[in-house]
């Protein structure tokens, strides 16, 4: 286990410092958004990256590294078991969630808990999309299977 993981975001850097990363990445992506679309990215213009992305890159490893399977389980244990085939998906979203999460500035003081509750809450955020109501209500392949499951419908109204 290494330190980032062990500790958090709040041992390798303190709130002041924290701080700073967050005014660099604004900067720098003010930078970026000021040179327009046709410039080059930071990492491509100075050849690294900045170094707040690499501090939150090194605890983002970590938590992958000792976190990973666990989000695997919570997110398989959450879908519906027609729907296992998604679990690997759902589970790279989280993790652009987390980075997304960790961009922003926040601390984290228990990252399994963080990542458990975005695991259930990314679960739920998929079976509560239009997209999906959508597709279970229009997905009747075999004709058996839809009339049992209008029926059902129907049964359960009634």
């Amino acid at each position: 286990m290494t330190i980032v993981a062990e500790r958090g975001l709040s041992a390798l850097v303190t709130p002041g410092v924290r701080a700073g990363l967050a005014e660099e990445i604004e900067r720098e992506e003010r930078r970026d958004d000021d040179m327009g679309p046709e410039a080059e990215p930071f990492a491509a213009r100075t050849g690294s990256v900045r170094s707040a992305d690499a501090v939150l890159r090194e605890l983002l490893a970590g938590w992958v590294a000792e976190y990973g399977v666990m989000v695997g389980r919570v997110v398989a244990r959450s879908v519906r078991r027609e729907d296992l085939h998604l679990v690997d998906d759902l589970v790279q979203d989280v993790w652009v969630e987390v980075w997304q999460y960790l961009l922003c500035g926040n601390d984290v003081q228990r990252p399994a808990g963080l990542l458990a509750v975005m695991a259930r809450s990314r679960v739920c955020g998929h079976y509560r999309s239009a997209r999906v109501r959508r597709e279970l209500a229009t997905d009747f392949q075999d004709y058996e299977r839809a009339v049992h499951r209008l029926a059902s419908w129907i049964g359960a109204a009634a």
